[in-house]
């Protein structure tokens, strides 16, 4: 339950602070006054959307805390997910700054709102004013009904189960646009890759041919030179280069003896000598390594023309581009293979989801034909009691031709205020008053807060359109709620506020050249002045003040 709402600088108010107690409590006030704005603080603290506009003074920052008492509410669960500390009685603060900026916290450690939506949805249930007129409409139906089943966890199953359904639906269609895109180019690909499959390029292979190129196009000159060097090297005649070399090597080994120099000069003569017999014989494998090959020098021409074009073709200038659009290709053409079984792998899960949709969609239709037909029954004695003793309500609920987010069913609230002979039932937008609506929404909330888990039901007046001996019954039905649930009330009705076990009451007020609204807990006495000006304005009379003790039965 709610224990304490904290606010400072927030709209007309500049700091206030409030503790709640358990049962049925009021909160009165001129129009004005500043009644919603407390609702409007609490919201912040359950993760509403927050505006730098709401700051009493622009320079300060805004602060609302409120303390909720959770223990028994199995909200331990939240608070292990999200790695906050649990305590049995938890602070939620929001701080909003000039800026515009906000910050929440839970227990003092900052969160996300989503976090905070996901604490209020289970801590308090807030009836606005538009709720009432909400009433007319099919989903806020919906969800009253739902919220009056027993095993709410097949409607939480469903949902999420829907959900993924949905999601590979639209796998499955995104799945299928790519199928169609694959084979529109499907052919194509399959020449391209074919025709780079069937070049079997290797990696240095551009390297070799065009080096193989080179030497068989000049074959000729560079045979002429290398048998011109060979016979440079050695001739029959004597005069050549290794001959010379190995005089002079036969020369200075005589002559090596005589001095460290002469011994070094040999040495260096000696390794020129091996070293120059050694290109000889290289000149020789060379020179009979190249040989003209017209034929083999067409292959390679040819075998290296197919590799510019296919560069080419596909815009690169080298074979490892060929290569790795080859790969890419291969993928596209074995995806296009994959993406026919992936589909009929996630229709197939669509089609298992899809039974087990409908199964549950059959539990919850059942089970709302059940709640339906109970709350039928239990909220018609509820607007007897309002003088609504001839109403009729039909909660109608037919299957539907498909499965939605909420199951397979179509439900519509039909509604009868008065007795007729053809006990004619229409859509509340056609048959109801505002009146009416009021009294139908409170004893439908009176109903279905039976299935309530929720600690904190708060109304913001819920009693519009009431008067008289019906609002005194309303106030009853206020209380019959508030055995169970913690009940806070804002109203204009002085026998709602009668009932209540506690009252405050919000008010204006100057401060230096400001007006700034505030609240107080009102003592038994203070009570029966704030019910005797509810009953006969500022000039409180005798008659008013007797009444106002009589309601509240002193």
């Amino acid at each position: 339950m709610l224990l304490s709402l904290k606010i400072e600088n927030y709209a007309l108010i500049k700091h206030c602070e409030i503790s709640f107690s358990q049962g049925f409590t009021v909160i009165t006030g001129e129009t004005g006054a500043g009644k919603t704005i407390l609702l409007g603080a609490l919201a912040l603290v359950l993760g509403q959307r927050a505006e730098a506009n709401v700051l009493l003074d622009k320079e300060k920052k805004c602060v609302v805390e409120a303390v909720f008492g959770i223990e028994g509410y199995g909200l331990e669960d939240v608070f292990k997910d999200n790695d906050i500390d649990f305590d049995p009685q938890t602070i939620f603060r929001r701080e909003i700054l000039p800026s515009g900026k906000s910050r929440a916290f839970v227990n003092d450690c900052p969160v996300p709102l989503t976090i905070m939506k996901i604490f209020a949805e289970r801590l308090i249930d807030i009836h606005s004013q538009s709720a009432t007129i909400n009433l007319k409409h099919k989903d806020f139906q919906r969800s009253l009904l739902d919220n009056y089943l027993l095993e709410k966890n097949d409607l939480s199953t469903y949902k999420s189960l829907f959900c993924q359904y949905n999601n590979l639906q639209k796998e499955v269609e995104e799945l299928r646009k790519q199928e169609a895109d694959f084979l529109k180019e499907k052919s194509y690909n399959e020449f391209l890759f074919e025709e780079l499959e069937k070049a079997n390029l290797q990696n240095d292979e551009q390297e070799t041919l065009e080096q193989d190129i080179e030497l068989l196009s000049n074959a000729e000159s560079i045979k002429q030179s290398l048998s011109s060097s060979m016979f440079l090297f050695e001739n029959e005649g004597g005069s050549d280069i290794l001959s010379n070399l190995n005089e002079v090597k036969n020369n200075l080994a005589r002559l090596a003896g005589f001095s460290p120099d002469l011994q070094e000069l040999f040495q260096r003569v000696e390794s020129c000598a091996i070293e120059l017999k050694d290109v000889f014989n290289e000149l020789g494998i060379q020179d009979e390594k190249i040989v003209f090959d017209a034929q083999s020098l067409q292959e390679k021409n040819e075998r290296l023309q197919l590799i510019y074009d296919l560069q080419k073709k596909h815009y690169v200038d080298n074979i490892a581009d060929l290569l790795k659009i080859k790969e890419d290709l291969q993928g596209k053409l074995l995806q296009t293979s994959q993406l026919s079984s992936l589909i009929e792998q996630k229709n197939n899960q669509i089609n298992e989801l899809f039974v087990r949709l409908n199964k549950l969609a059959e539990s919850l239709h059942k089970q709302r034909l059940t709640s339906g037909k109970e709350i039928e029954t239990k909220v018609l004695p509820l607007l007897a009691s309002m003088s609504m003793k001839e109403a009729v309500l039909k909660i109608d609920i037919e299957k539907a031709e498909s499965l939605n987010e909420y199951g397979a069913d179509n439900i519509r609230f039909l509604f009868n205020a008065n007795k007729t002979k053809q006990g004619e039932l229409n859509e509340m937008s056609k048959v109801i008053s505002g009146g009416e609506l009021s009294r139908l929404m409170l004893a439908l909330k009176a109903v279905v807060a039976q299935r309530f888990s929720l600690p904190t039901m708060v109304f913001d007046e819920i009693d519009t359109g009431i008067s008289g001996d019906i609002a005194s019954k309303t106030a009853d039905i206020m209380r019959l709620i508030a055995e169970n649930h913690q009940v806070i009330v804002i109203t204009h009705l002085v026998q709602m506020a009668a009932k209540a076990k506690t009252h405050f009451k919000v008010y204006k007020h100057i401060e230096g050249e400001q007006t700034v609204s505030n609240i107080a807990e009102l003592t038994q006495d203070e009570r029966v002045t704030e019910l005797a000006v509810m009953l006969s304005g500022d000039s409180i009379t005798k008659e008013a003040l007797a009444n106002a003790k009589r309601l509240l039965g002193d």
